[in-house]
Order: C-alpha cells, then sequence, then structure tokens
C-alpha cells in the first residue's frame, strides 16, 4: 500500500513534537495512514530557549501515552502554577499571579463585577483561586503518589527544552518515524510551485507529499524557496534580544524550587526566572533600542547577584511577528520558521503544539490542499494575533514611567486597535464569557482578568463612581475551606520533586549565609 509521504525539515522541539504528535494521531493503534521523516543537521546548534509551558503541554503526554514521572525525570522537570509578575505595575516591588486555576461558576462570572467595587485589599487572584497562596507557600499542585493526570489544581512544566526534544525524539523513531542526520544543499520545485524534493549534503533525494519547515529563523523552506513574508509586531512589542544564562544548583541553591515562572520588570525589558531540578534558566528580554547588550547583561547580572559573575551568557536575537502564510503550496511552517513572539506567556511550544494538531487534523489526504491551507492559515493566524493582543495587554497597562521604555510602551499608537476597543469596551461592562468568539483561545476573559486587575485596571474609575469608602473583597469560604484543606495535604515542590523524581537535596544558600 502506497501511503502519503510526509517530510519534515529541522529538528528540534518544533520537528520532534510534530514528528511525534502527528504520527501518534495519525498512525495509532497500528493503522498507518502516513509516512513520516525528519532531516535535521548535525551541525546546526538548537536555540531551545523556553523552557516553560502551559498546561496543554499535558496532552501531549496523554495522546503519544507518555509516563509523567519518566517525563519529568528525562526532561529535568519542575511543576508550573503560573506566573508571577514583579514590578510590572510601579517598579516598587508590586506583583500579581495569573496562575492556571481558579473558580469558574455554573452560571454567570460576576467575581470581577465584585471586585472592581471593593477597596482591593486583597488581590482579585486570591479571591477566586487557592494557587496563589500555594505558590507563595510553595507547595505542589499534586500529593506524592497520585496517579498521573489527577490533579487538585492545574499546572504545567519549567523543563529542559533540548531533553524534551530528545525525549520525543526517541519516541517517534521508536514508533515508525524515519530519522536522517544531513544537511539540505539544495531544494528542487515543481512546475506548479510545490516542493518536489530536497537534496542533501550525503547524495540523497527525498521527495514528499508535504513537507513541514522547522529550520527555526533560518525558514530555508517557507520563506527561502517559496518566498512568503513576515509580518511584522514590533510595533506593539518592542523587545528583540534575549541575554540568557544557566545558573547551577551547585553554585547558588536559592533554598526552594519555585513552582511558579517568576517574569520581574526591569528597565527595558524583563527576566525570566525558571527553575529546573537541576538549575535555573534566566534571560534579560529587552530591546535593544533602549538598553545596550553590554548593559543588559549587566542588568541580568544584577539580578542573580555576584555568584553570577563567572557564569556564562549568550544573547539570542529574535524578531517578533508571523508568517503571511504558515500554510503554502505543499510545505507548513512549523515553531520559529512560522513566528515568533516574546515568551511573557510561555506560549511558544504551545504554538508548535497547536499547529501540529491542526495539520493532522487538516491533513490533505486527497492531494486538495487550497480549501485545507486557507482553513488553516485562519486559525494559526488567529492564535498568533491572540497572543499578540494578550501579551500587549501586560504592557498597555503599566504605570511605570522611570524609563523611556516603559513610557513609550504606553503610547496610543503601539496599542493595538483591536486591544484598545476592548478596553474601552470593559470600561463599560467587566470582561465575560461572550467578549470571546473563538472556541479556539488559549487566553479567556478569566485570564484577561487577571492581567487587567492585576495591573490596576480601573481604580480610579471606580473609586469615583463608588466613592472612596469601599468594602474589602469577599473570599468566599470554599476558597478558604480549599485552601486550609490543600495546605495540610499538599507537600512542598521540593518533597514532591526529591521524593518523586530522586532530585537532590541542594546545600541552601541561605542556609549557608551566602
Amino acid at each position: 500500500m502506497t501511503y502519503k509521504k510526509i517530510m519534515i525539515v529541522g529538528g528540534g522541539s518544533a520537528g520532534w513534537i510534530t514528528a511525534a504528535l502527528m504520527n501518534g494521531i495519525m498512525n495509532k493503534n497500528g493503522q498507518k495512514k502516513v509516512d513520516i521523516s525528519l532531516i535535521e543537521s548535525p551541525d546546526i546548534p538548537r536555540i531551545a530557549v523556553g523552557e516553560a509551558t502551559v498546561p496543554n503541554i499535558r496532552q501531549i503526554l496523554i495522546t503519544l501515552g507518555i509516563d509523567e514521572l519518566d517525563f519529568m525525570k528525562s526532561t529535568d522537570a519542575t511543576f508550573k502554577q503560573g506566573i508571577k509578575f514583579n514590578n510590572w505595575l510601579h517598579n516598587t516591588g508590586d506583583s500579581y499571579y495569573h496562575q492556571f486555576s481558579r473558580y469558574t461558576p455554573n452560571m454567570v462570572d460576576t467575581f470581577g463585577q465584585e471586585w472592581l467595587k471593593s477597596d482591593r485589599s486583597i488581590p482579585f487572584a486570591d479571591t477566586i483561586s487557592v494557587q496563589p497562596a500555594l505558590c507563595e507557600m510553595n507547595l505542589s499542585p499534586k500529593l506524592i503518589g497520585l496517579r498521573q493526570h489527577q490533579i487538585p489544581v492545574s499546572y504545567a512544566y519549567h523543563l529542559n527544552a533540548l531533553k524534551m526534544a530528545d525525549y520525543l525524539r526517541d519516541i517517534a523513531v521508536g514508533q515508525g518515524v524515519t530519522h536522517y542526520l544531513d544537511n539540505i544543499t539544495k531544494v528542487d520545485m515543481t512546475e506548479q510551485g510545490d516542493i518536489a524534493a530536497v537534496n542533501t549534503e550525503k547524495g540523497s533525494r527525498y521527495e514528499a507529499d508535504l513537507f513541514v519547515d522547522c529550520t527555526g529563523f533560518a525558514s530555508l523552506l517557507i520563506e527561502k524557496e517559496l518566498g512568503i513574508g513576515w509580518e511584522d509586531f514590533s510595533d506593539y512589542l518592542f523587545c528583540d534580544r534575549a541575554c540568557v544564562m544557566q545558573v547551577p544548583y551547585e553554585t547558588y541553591y536559592p533554598g526552594r524550587v519555585n513552582s511558579v515562572t517568576q517574569a520581574t520588570a526591569l528597565s527595558a525589558g524583563w527576566i525570566w526566572d525558571i527553575p529546573l531540578t537541576n538549575r535555573r534558566g534566566i534571560g534579560h528580554v529587552y530591546s535593544s533600542a533602549f538598553i545596550t547588550d553590554d548593559d543588559a547583561e549587566k542588568e541580568l547580572r544584577t539580578y542573580e547577584g555576584a555568584h553570577s559573575d563567572h557564569l556564562s551568557t549568550r544573547v539570542v536575537h529574535f524578531q517578533v511577528g508571523r508568517r503571511k502564510k504558515t500554510w503554502a503550496a505543499n510545505c507548513v511552517a512549523i515553531g520559529l520558521s512560522g513566528g515568533f513572539l516574546e515568551p511573557l506567556e510561555s506560549t511558544g511550544l504551545y504554538l508548535v503544539q497547536t499547529a501540529a494538531l491542526l495539520l493532522a487534523e487538516h491533513f490533505p489526504f486527497d492531494g486538495q490542499m487550497k480549501e485545507l491551507s486557507d482553513k488553516f492559515n485562519i486559525l494559526m493566524s488567529d492564535r498568533f494575533d491572540e497572543i499578540l493582543s494578550f501579551i500587549n495587554l501586560h504592557y498597555c497597562l503599566t504605570q511605570r514611567t522611570d524609563t523611556d521604555f516603559w513610557q513609550e510602551v504606553q503610547r496610543p499608537e503601539h496599542i493595538l486597535r483591536a486591544l484598545q476597543e476592548k478596553l474601552d469596551y470593559w470600561k463599560i461592562k467587566p470582561p465575560s464569557q461572550s467578549d470571546f468568539k473563538d472556541q479556539y483561545t488559549l487566553f479567556t476573559h478569566q485570564n484577561h482578568e487577571l492581567v487587567l486587575y492585576g495591573m490596576d485596571f480601573l481604580k480610579d474609575h471606580y473609586r469615583q463612581k463608588y466613592g472612596p469608602e469601599l468594602s474589602s473583597p469577599i473570599v468566599p469560604g470554599f476558597i478558604q475551606q480549599r485552601l486550609q484543606a490543600m495546605q495540610s495535604q499538599l507537600p512542598l515542590h521540593d518533597e514532591w520533586l526529591h521524593h518523586s523524581l530522586g532530585m537532590p537535596r541542594y546545600p541552601s544558600a541561605y542556609a549557608s549565609g551566602v
């Protein structure tokens, strides 16, 4: 029997997530539908900056039948219960949580509306979820010994992206994906403008019905061969570089492994702080128009402390935006070749996962690609635009005026028109489910509420409307009861990692007086 052939060009996280997922979906239960191959260069280093994820990543494990503990051990993974944003509002030590779990009522959600009428003395996140308190106490989202994917609160992972790619490579190859290590030297095109084959340094020629470009920023197929242009987002997201550093626990262990990603705003950007079981990964995401590479590195080292003086850094350049088409002719761009958004909400691997799932759903078995590719392009463009808007929201609500960068990001011309329309509408009516029509949306009204109210949206407006003597926010009794129960049951995050994954007990820098 002749099967449709898929050739994935490029490995890394994008290539191997795509290969493993498409193979797991399309060739499941021993019923083969497609031949999947992946070719990657043995000479090109992988970027693998992003090490934080969103809860959707657990669907990869479920789809592929992966044991969670084995996956976490193999990728140095820890739990992630959300993001803690520091100094985004005033640069005075302020912070707020964008956590993954919150109470959702069966009928109309009025929690935000009620909180807006209060004196805001209790953060909004604490009135609708136990998770910020769990993160502050550094508790695990799971009990020791609890069955995989059985969870009291939602979570994602912090992980080593290179090890994740290797882990999925082994699964994919073990389940029938063909793997080639070679460099592509030439691409053959058909008269109709499709890709016919790729030729390699070792003299091989590989034909396929569909090619997937996972070559990163090089965009070997989608741009260099098919000439698909780029839609630039830099008017709305200024950051274009990241200075990254790894901090091994043997060098410095801060006393605990956080179960939340820290995102701390600096003078011209922000720092991610992501803990694994053997190290932390930190990175200063910044705009080169407002700070030099040297000064960005200095800010990163100041953030980390004197123990970072001997640790190496590297600078990653990036351009925010997306392809005008992520599927053109018989080529689909997935990963950095298809687009990039700064990793403020940890959406890089999510976009890869989503593209792979949608491609499996829209695969052209009968060879008719136009209608399928048109729909795929709309869906993926919507995903990028949605995330762009949500990240733009974090910047446009800031009240910081201490640097040119923070003054500039607030200017009206740097706020997306559609986002500004939402903000104007939300001055009349707080966000609700009906404001978001896209069934594939990642960031619902509940996610927007956490950022809006964490950034003091409409604070003065409601004080003028309801007067200065406002009552304290109400924390529902069931939230308090659940927190009390979970506080007594859940282990510390470090203890879960030690007991379940065998993470060493590192000597604390604080305990040793460092």
